[in-house]
């Protein structure tokens, strides 16, 4: 398949400042209501032309239509989501954003900004290919608009997956926090420092409350290694305990060939199976809780990510009306924004106490883990004793250096995961619900006074 690029020739790329943040607001069916002056400027639109309108006065052609689908899916169930959109200037111009969308009360707002990331070069790649897939099945299969949407879903679900992604979920997680991180302490942009009155106050809340918010994202940062580091060290852990258990298997079936002369092998051998079992089955059940920290932690990340945003697009508002681009008026948008920063600090309250409780599971159940092979340990010394005892080496000999080196390799694979663990679980830094919250009442306050 041959693809070329999602812009034609003449279709000239608009200049986006990293600096710069687009916004707007639109009722429930995507009508346009408020836009600020950015969105404006690069759309070539007036702000008379954009109210009312439907934001796809914007909508590219080349743009994929299983992207939307993506977004819509999301946003009508009361979930924020982003995306990187392909957009049309009024004069035919294009220009790439990385768009956020927040459910409010009775509609939706967006704060989009320039794409920076890594995974930008990435995704462009795979909307060609999802673009070509929905022309396919347009052209040649005649299928519906909501079809053809559909298919460009499971296309572009196909290429995340490729791209070493679980759900779309991990991927906005690690294109919004890369984003964000990409701009860096951006509200040191917005900073005036001859602003006065209440204006001055609201710039340093939200230079306050982004940077707190920038070290959870940070923070965010370190959990996700650590969680994938803890998943891939507890399968590797599970493997050598699964093959120890075969191994103590293979040694209670060659017991048995020795019964009549030493049934205590045998005795032995089936008493140590006991805590053996118990211990793989203590590593199977952190599979899931480790699924669940993985979610929580993604999840956790988006919200962070997606409130530093929202702080930064307030410090825009407030630098616009201190410089003279936008009328004081337009700081009616700012208490918006704040409920919507209100809504994800209390999201990841309820998300960080659920990483810290399924931490607490998971080093739970390492601790159980490595007790029980604690006590197979020493089942398993016995058994050896009994076999040079009984002089048994000849018939059971072969099967206990595997079994040494078995648990050799598990007991050092535990010693790595309960490190791990410990060292995760000192990485929790507490969660200051309070401090976020107060910095966003006192931007809320001064706006008002303002």
């Amino acid at each position: 398949m041959t693809l070329g690029n999602l812009t034609a020739p003449g279709d000239l790329e608009r200049s986006i400042r990293p600096d710069e943040l687009f916004f707007s607001t639109t009722d429930n069916h995507g009508r346009i209501r408020t836009g600020n002056s950015v969105f404006v400027r690069i759309s070539g639109y007036s702000m008379e032309e954009l109210t009312g309108a439907p934001h796809s006065i914007v909508r590219h052609p080349e743009m994929p239509a299983g992207v939307f689908r993506l977004m819509w899916d999301r946003l009508l169930a009361g979930r924020p989501v982003g995306a990187y959109v392909l957009n049309r200037a009024k004069d035919g111009g294009h220009y790439w954003v990385f768009a956020t969308m927040t459910p409010s009360a009775d509609g939706f707002l967006s704060v989009r900004v320039a794409p920076a990331g890594p995974l930008f070069a990435k995704i462009q790649q795979a909307y060609r290919y999802v673009l070509a897939a929905e022309r396919h099945a347009a052209e040649h299969e005649g299928l519906s608009r909501r079809e053809v949407a559909h298919i460009g879903l499971r296309t572009l679900e196909g290429l995340l997956d490729e791209l070493g992604f679980g759900s779309h979920d991990e991927f906005l997680a690690e294109a919004l926090t890369g984003e964000v991180t990409a701009r860096g302490r951006i509200c040191a942009a917005y900073a005036r420092p001859h602003a006065r009155g209440p204006i001055r106050q609201v710039l340093a809340g939200a230079e306050a409350l982004e940077g707190m918010l920038a070290g959870l994202v940070l923070l965010l940062d370190d959990y996700r290694m650590f969680s994938e580091r803890l998943a891939h060290a507890s399968g590797q852990v599970l493997d050598v305990a699964r093959r120890l258990d075969r191994a103590v298997a293979a040694a209670q079936t060659a017991s048995r060939m020795v019964a009549a002369t030493t049934p205590v092998l045998g005795n032995v051998a089936e008493v140590m199976a006991g805590p053996m079992s118990s211990a793989v089955a203590a590593l199977e059940r952190l599979s899931p809780r480790l699924a669940d920290l993985r979610e929580n932690v993604t999840d956790l990340r988006f919200r962070i990510a997606l409130a530093s945003l929202h702080t930064d697009m307030i410090a825009s508002f407030a630098a616009e009306v201190v410089d003279g681009e936008a009328p004081p008026t337009s700081l009616r948008e700012v208490p918006l924004l704040c409920d919507a920063v209100q809504d994800s600090v209390l999201d990841m309250s309820a998300r960080a106490g659920q990483v810290n409780g399924t931490l607490r599971e998971i080093i739970g159940g390492i601790a159980e883990a490595g007790e029980r092979l604690l006590v197979f340990q020493r089942f398993l010394g016995q058994w050896r004793i009994l076999v040079g005892r009984h002089r048994a080496q000849r018939t059971l000999g072969d099967l206990v250096q595997p079994i040494d080196e078995e648990l050799f390799a598990s007991w050092n694979a535990m010693d790595m995961l309960r490190k791990l663990g410990e060292e995760f679980r000192r990485a929790v830094v507490p969660f200051d619900v309070a401090a976020l919250q107060s910095h966003v009442a006192r931007i809320r306050a001064e706006v008002i006074e303002s």
